[in-house]
């Protein structure tokens, strides 16, 4: 098996995971995913990625619902009717 087939770029790998890359990328600097950094991009193992599913306790990042009133200007306008 050659390198290439036992690494995926920190975008697959953050794909697969549901993370986003800048948090797949801390994974791997924390050392809970095992990776290499070659050149200036990050490599991480598939196979870590794999133990990772499947023993990680976390659920993968979910971008929650904006809160708040809307900003000036991206709500009703006057005269719309609603």
């Amino acid at each position: 098996m050659d390198n290439d087939s036992l690494y995926m770029t920190t975008p697959e790998a953050s794909e697969t995971l549901g993370y986003t890359i800048q948090h797949t990328r801390r994974l791997v600097r924390e050392g809970r995913l095992q990776g290499t950094k070659m050149g200036r991009d990050w490599m991480v193992l598939r196979e870590s990625v794999a133990e990772y599913v499947t023993h990680s306790n976390t659920a993968p990042l979910i971008p929650a619902p904006k809160r708040g009133r809307p900003r000036k200007g991206h709500g009703r306008r006057l005269g719309d009717v609603g």
